[in-house]
């Protein structure tokens, strides 16, 4: 990402990259400034605490081993390429991440961790994933997540506010979390397990279940293409999901709707939006 008022990021050496991660594996450094670590070379640790990053590109890796949790705490990462970031059987308290890309080059993911507090700041998460994963009191505020899927993760206390592009909620479970603030196209919720959450609900982007849209449909189909109402039939009514946003940006982006085709359907569904996933019975 980079901050352009900042130096450019100096590539380093193979040598300096280990001599930092010695450092960080001995708690002997607090602070990586404008550097790139080589292609390929992962800082792998088993803690990481008061750390600050900042404008620097590098694949972390944090994890526990079979006796002990890794840990991440209280540490800042400010316009970083975290490419990837790959954390597995830890901890995560109180970290600050602002303006940082997560996998854009290369795939991350957060796996059997707990994320207590901290929060994610004008983000970017790209083709990353969640899997057995509590987030706990955090705070995600602009920023965009693409192709990221969140796998039989738990919510509690989360407040979600930032653009959602092809996200997929599976298994999960909600407490005292909202999401409303989010604008989202293409996300799907399916089989979860607690419910108290609030939905997006602006036309732009909001929630239906698969009955609503087939009746719907059924209401408009002589104004739709043969060809959008397959890909509806296939991709929402049928696709297997229990809930899914739905936008006039999703049906012509990615069913291949008309305009037209697009806002007459929005306009029908929309009385039918949930703004909550407590009104839907659980699956």
């Amino acid at each position: 990402m980079g901050d352009p008022k900042r130096p450019a990021r100096r590539l380093l050496t193979v040598v300096e990259a280990q001599t930092i991660t010695d450092d960080l594996r001995h708690g002997r450094r607090d602070r990586i400034e404008d550097v790139r670590f080589p292609e390929r070379f992962q800082v792998q640790v088993g803690s990481i605490q008061g750390v600050t990053v900042s404008n620097s590109m590098l694949w972390l890796t944090v994890g526990g081993g079979m006796f002990s949790r890794g840990l991440m705490e209280e540490c800042t990462f400010r316009d970083v390429d975290l490419d990837p970031l790959t954390v597995f059987g830890s901890d995560m308290r109180a970290n600050t991440f602002e303006r940082v890309t997560f996998g854009t080059g290369a795939m991350g993911g957060i796996a059997d961790t707990r994320i207590e507090g901290g929060s994610f700041t004008d983000c970017r998460f790209v083709d990353f994933g969640f899997r057995k994963t509590t987030l706990d009191g955090v705070r995600i505020d602009g920023g965009r997540l693409d192709r990221v899927l969140f796998d039989a993760c738990t919510f509690v206390d989360v407040r979600l506010a930032s653009t959602l592009r092809d996200v997929t909620l599976l298994r999960p479970a909600f407490d005292r979390s909202d999401a409303s603030a989010s604008d989202a196209v293409d996300v799907t919720l399916t089989e979860w397990r607690t419910a108290d959450v609030r939905l997006p609900a602006r036309r732009t982007g909001f929630f239906v279940t698969p009955a609503a849209a087939s009746e719907v449909m059924g209401s408009v189909s002589p104004d739709l293409s043969v060809a959008f109402r397959d890909r509806l039939s296939a991709d929402v009514i049928r696709g297997g999901f229990d809930l899914v946003a739905v936008s006039e940006r999703f049906f012509t982006n990615a069913l291949g709707a008309t305009q037209g085709e697009a806002s007459l359907l929005v306009d029908a569904l929309y009385p039918r939006h949930l703004d909550e996933l407590g009104q839907v019975e659980a699956p």
